[in-house]
């Protein structure tokens, strides 16, 4: 048996089971147009008879069949998504096949070949174009990126094996604080988290100076540099980390433990950060924050984040070409907090799935989006485009720092959706950056609470749930906070990122993204920054004719698509689709294959 899901008014769906048999598919889930003369379905078939905007999904253990298309007029257009849900990490092959009715149940594998997707050997992502000036070269600004995020992988496998003591120190603390430090005091810390062969140029201790204290923040210079912000710059560095950062990473996450008894989170800027940097080819490292400060030898019994200092002269940061002005710290370090922040929080107060590593970096890359939409004073399901967040110098400096690294993550997914180990694993085997992995697990997680919330409030409630679930697999974790199906939700979003914001295309709800206009962000001037050099939808779609007989070849990984589009320039008969192996013959179970058909015109 196999779930389906038929089309109802406007485009809703609703779930009916159907044996994939021809008998009882044709009684019971398939139907005819008054007045065509389409010949009689397929045995085994399917037949998708839908109007503009509709859509079936259709899902299951065993393979899709065969669908039908009917008869279509000069105009009438399809988006076809093939997905694999396999719990398995490597590609899944499969090939959907095309052709019209009248011809044999399986099409010749003789028929025209297209590679539809498949491994991209040793190809890096593309980099990003500052949307800022300065000294820095746009490469180096963009290359920042490359360094942070395989240095917090490392940090997130570090993590993994400690985090049923970090949860019991995290438990254990006290609560009643202990002698808050002043401005002026001088504090001594361990460089945790780094050892001298990797990062032979780190140092092995640092002191450092207070230079302010907030309600949340102890922001800590170290003293070999001094005067990396004035004291007015270290007011405002704290004042920020207190609103928006603590409390939108609070109200969406939790609250962090106090270990050190101080009810405050430390802000250490220290030189020792940039000089990371020379142990990587390219990039910088930002900041982080080291788990074993949360209560390991080696570490300082602290909630603290580690973060670099300006140093305009590239002289503490080789991986930063010409240097790193005040302004560009603050961007890279801002955004670092706010992401870290949710690690931190994670590995401290969670309890399950959420600690899986693609979707703890996806919840710590919405850290930064629900930060920039505490700044900008807007909420999720507000439908923002360009004019909402680009319309201003300050909307622009908030998008540069918040909301850039997500869209550019998601471009490169939307680049090559198939070759990505998507909402899988930690890493994308095939992307040492792991920009698409990133890029797909904050996309994941957005739609999925654009699904089911309607205000800030709402879906904060649900991502505290999703770090406090119970459900040791990430995948459960999701099905169960979610109240939907882990394999509908993948199988719904895959289909959401051909159909969001389409001109002229009415999709159903489960195939809208509320908070956003997808195309128009990419579409505008910023586009060009996100996916150089023109910009323009990174999604871009197989192209064949209704009635064409051909064989697309797919490789794809969990949750990843093969996007089809299907359309008719004259008159064309009933088309046939199919999902099967190299052989022709049904798929593996285990491949889980899904079918999304939505008609677009």
């Amino acid at each position: 048996m196999g779930k389906q899901y038929l089309p109802e008014h406007g485009g809703r769906t609703l779930s009916v089971l159907c044996a994939l048999t021809a008998g009882l598919l044709g009684s019971a889930c398939s139907s005819s147009s008054p007045g065509t003369t389409d010949p009689p379905t397929p045995t085994g078939c399917l037949e998708a008879n839908l109007a503009p905007g509709q859509h079936l999904v259709f899902d299951g253990s065993a393979a899709v069949d065969c669908v039908v298309l009917p008869a279509a007029a000069p105009g009438v257009e399809y988006e076809v998504v093939a997905t694999s849900m396999a719990r398995g990490l490597g590609f899944q092959d499969m090939e959907l096949r095309l052709g019209p009715v009248e011809a044999a149940s399986s099409i010749p594998v003789a028929a025209t070949t297209t590679a539809a997707s498949g491994p991209v050997s040793g190809s890096a992502p593309r980099l990003l174009p500052s949307m800022q000036s300065g000294s820095m070269s746009d490469e180096t600004l963009a290359a920042w990126r490359t360094a942070q995020s395989a240095f917090d992988l490392r940090l997130r496998q570090l993590e993994t094996p400690l985090l049923p003591q970090i949860r019991q120190r995290a438990a254990a603390a006290t609560g009643a604080l202990f002698e808050v430090p002043a401005v002026g005091d001088t504090l001594d810390f361990g460089f945790s988290c780094i050892n001298q062969t990797d990062f032979p140029n780190a140092p092995e201790d640092v002191r450092g100076v207070v230079r302010n204290v907030s309600s949340r923040a102890v922001v800590v210079e170290d003293v070999l540099a001094e005067g990396a912000f004035s004291q007015a710059e270290y007011a405002d560095i704290a004042a920020n980390f207190d609103d928006p950062v603590y409390d939108t990473d609070v109200t969406y996450f939790g609250e962090p433990g106090d270990i050190d008894a101080n009810g405050r989170v430390i802000l250490l800027y220290s030189a020792g950060v940039n000089r990371m940097s020379d142990s990587y080819d390219e990039g910088f490292i930002a900041g982080f924050t080291c788990p074993l400060d949360l209560g390991f030898v080696g570490g300082n019994d602290a909630e603290m984040f580690y973060l670099m200092v300006p140093d305009p002269n590239g002289d503490l940061t080789p991986g930063a070409g010409d240097g790193i002005e005040k302004d560009a710290v603050l961007r890279f370090t801002d955004n670092t907090v706010a992401h870290e922040f949710q690690h931190m929080i994670n590995a401290q107060t969670g309890n399950g799935g959420a600690q899986d590593i693609w979707i703890n970096e996806g919840l710590s890359h919405l850290a930064e989006e629900v930060v920039g939409h505490a700044l900008n004073g807007v909420g999720p399901g507000q439908d923002l485009g360009p004019d909402d967040l680009l319309n201003t110098a300050e909307q622009q400096d908030v998008f540069r720092k918040w909301y850039l690294n997500n869209w550019f993550n998601l471009a490169q997914y939307l680049n090559s959706p198939a070759d990505t180990a998507a909402l899988l694993v930690a890493t994308d085997p095939l992307d040492f950056n792991t920009f698409r992995m990133r890029g797909s697990a904050w996309m994941f997680l957005r739609y999925a609470l654009d699904r089911t919330e309607e205000s800030t409030a709402g879906e904060a409630a649900r991502t505290r749930a999703l770090i406090q679930t119970n459900f040791s697999n990430s995948r459960d974790a999701v099905s169960d906070v979610f109240g939907i199906d882990f394999d509908i939700l993948a199988t719904d979003w895959a289909g959401m990122l051909t159909t969001e914001d389409r001109p002229g295309v009415a999709a159903g709800p489960d195939l809208l993204l509320p908070s956003y206009r997808m195309r128009e962000i990419y579409e505008s001037p910023v586009g060009a920054l996100i996916t150089p050099p023109n910009g323009g939808y990174p999604l871009e779609t197989v192209s064949r004719g209704l009635g064409s007989t051909a064989v697309l070849d797919a490789e794809l990984f969990t949750a990843t698509g093969l996007y089809l589009t299907l359309s008719a320039s004259q008159s064309a008969g009933a088309t046939r689709i199919e999902l099967v192996n190299g052989s022709g013959n049904e798929l593996d179970a285990a491949i889980e294959p899904r079918l999304v058909i939505v008609r677009t015109n």
